[in-house]
C-alpha cells in the first residue's frame, strides 16, 4: 500500500468509528417527559447521572413505545424513615432467621426482619419479600375510607367506578403500645367493603391473616341474601370481582412468602418510579375526566398515569415462582432497596407469556400520632391480553394512620355484617 494512503485510511476508519458512537449524552432537566416521540433521541442522555435507557426495564420501554405511557422526570427525594421503625428494624440484625417449616421468621418483633441484606446471600430474595410482608411502613392501623377501582376498557375508556372503604389492622409487629394483640397467632386483620354503586353497596370481605403456615380466613358478606359466606383457603389467588386484580395483587404482592415455592434475586438496578406522588390522584366530586382523575390521560388506553412525577430509585429485581394452582407462572417484582416498597410487578401466564403489568405510586405522610408512614396514592393492574385495566385511586386527604381509639374489637366479622347492612 502506498505510504500516503495509510494515514488517509486510518483517518477514514477513525471517522467511521466515531460516527458509530452515540451522540454526546446530555443531563436532562427535571420536567422532561419521556415518551414514544423522544425516547430514541434521549435514551442515552442522563438524569441524576443514570442513562434513561438504564432506568427502563424491558416492559417499561415496551409500554412507552407501544401503549402511550409517558414519564415526567422529577428530582429524587430521600424518603423519611420513621425513627421508631428504624430502631425496631435494626434491633432485628443478626437475630432473625427464616423458619421454612413453620412459615415464620424466628426472632422477629417489629420493623423489617432483615435490615441488612447481602445480595450474595442465597436467601437474599426471600428476605426482601419477608421485609415487605412483615416490615412495611404502614403503621399499626391504616384506615382508608374512600378509594375507587376504576375499571377501564382500553378502547372505550372508563365503564365503572365502584367506591370502597379499606382498613388494615396489625395484630403483631406493632410499634405503638403492646407489640402483640391477642394470642399471637394473628398477623393482622383486614376489612374491605363497597359503598357504591347501589348494586355493589355492602358487598365486602373480612380477612384474618395469620403469622404461620395457615392460610388466611376470609369471609364475604353478600347483601342480596344478607348472609356471610366463608371463602376457600385458596381465595388469596382468586380474582377480586370483575377487576383485573387477584387478591394476591393487592399492592402487587399480597401472599405469605412461604406460599410461593421459590424466589430468585435477579440483581439490583435503577428504575424510574413514583415514590413522592402528587396527591390526591382522585377527586370523587370532579365534574369531568380531568377533574376526577388528574393523574390519568384522557385518551386511549385511558389507564396511563402520565401526569405524575417519576424519579430514579434503586431496586432489587426479584423473580417469584408461583404455586402450580396459581393463575400466573411467575411474578417479577421491583422492590426499593432502602425500605419495603414494590413499585412495579410483571405477571406471566402458565405458558410463560407476558400477561399483566402492575404499577403503584406512593408518598410519605404523617400519621395521627406523628408516625411517618408510606401510603399508596394510586396503582394500576393492566391486563394486556384483554386490553383492560383496573386503576386504584385514593381520596388521600381522608386517609388516616394510627387512629386513636381503634382496637382489634373494631375489626371483626360482625363489623363486616354491620357495614354491609
Amino acid at each position: 500500500m502506498n505510504k500516503l494512503h495509510k494515514p488517509l485510511l486510518a483517518s477514514l476508519v477513525t471517522a467511521m468509528m466515531l460516527a458509530a458512537l452515540p451522540a454526546h449524552a446530555a443531563e436532562l432537566p427535571a420536567g422532561t417527559i419521556i415518551s414514544a416521540e423522544n425516547l430514541d433521541k434521549i435514551k442515552n442522555d442522563t438524569f441524576e447521572g443514570h442513562t434513561i435507557a438504564s432506568m427502563l426495564s424491558e416492559r417499561m420501554e415496551w409500554r412507552i413505545r407501544n401503549n402511550g405511557w409517558k414519564l415526567p422526570l422529577a428530582k429524587s427525594k430521600a424518603i423519611p424513615l420513621d425513627p421508631t421503625w428504624v430502631k425496631a428494624s435494626q434491633a432485628n440484625a443478626g437475630k432473625t432467621k427464616i423458619n421454612s417449616e413453620t412459615c415464620q421468621v424466628d426472632g422477629w418483633g417489629a420493623g423489617q426482619p432483615f435490615p441488612n441484606i447481602d445480595e450474595k446471600d442465597p436467601q437474599a430474595a426471600e428476605k426482601v419479600i419477608w421485609n415487605w410482608h412483615l416490615g412495611q411502613l404502614t403503621g399499626d392501623v391504616a384506615y382508608v375510607p374512600n378509594f375507587t377501582q376504576v375499571l377501564i376498557d382500553g378502547e372505550k375508556g372508563v365503564h365503572a367506578e365502584p367506591v370502597a372503604e379499606f382498613t388494615r389492622y396489625a395484630m403483631k409487629g406493632r410499634l405503638t403500645g403492646d407489640a402483640v394483640e391477642g394470642d399471637g397467632s394473628e398477623r393482622g386483620r383486614q376489612l374491605l367493603y363497597f359503598k357504591s354503586p347501589s348494586d355493589m353497596k355492602g358487598l365486602g370481605t373480612f380477612t384474618v391473616m395469620y403469622d404461620s403456615v395457615k392460610v388466611n380466613d376470609v369471609w364475604a358478606y353478600i347483601p342480596a341474601v344478607r348472609r356471610v359466606r366463608r371463602l376457600s383457603g385458596g381465595a388469596w389467588m382468586d380474582p377480586i370481582g370483575s377487576s383485573d386484580q387477584l387478591q394476591d395483587d393487592l399492592e402487587i404482592f399480597n401472599a405469605r412468602p412461604c406460599w410461593y415455592p421459590g424466589y430468585k434475586m435477579l440483581g439490583k438496578r435503577w428504575v424510574l418510579a413514583v415514590a413522592n406522588s402528587k396527591t390526591p390522584l382522585w377527586n370523587k366530586n370532579g365534574k369531568n375526566f380531568a377533574d376526577k382523575y388528574p393523574v390519568l390521560e384522557d385518551k386511549a388506553p385511558f389507564w396511563n398515569m402520565n401526569n405524575n412525577q417519576f424519579e430514579p430509585r434503586e431496586v432489587y429485581v426479584i423473580e417469584a415462582t408461583t404455586p402450580s394452582e396459581h393463575p400466573y407462572s411467575k411474578k417479577v417484582l421491583y422492590v426499593d432497596t432502602k425500605y419495603p416498597r414494590i413499585y412495579y410487578g410483571e405477571a406471566y401466564n402458565r405458558k410463560g407469556e407476558f400477561w399483566k403489568f402492575m404499577e403503584f405510586h406512593s408518598h410519605p405522610a404523617k400519621a395521627e400520632d406523628g408516625f411517618t408512614d408510606i401510603r399508596t396514592a394510586g396503582g394500576a393492574i393492566i391486563d394486556f391480553q384483554r386490553n383492560h385495566a383496573t386503576v386504584f385511586l385514593v381520596d388521600s386527604p381522608t386517609w388516616k394512620t394510627n387512629v386513636p381509639g381503634m382496637s382489634s374489637k373494631d375489626f371483626t366479622l360482625q363489623t363486616l355484617q354491620a357495614a354491609g347492612r
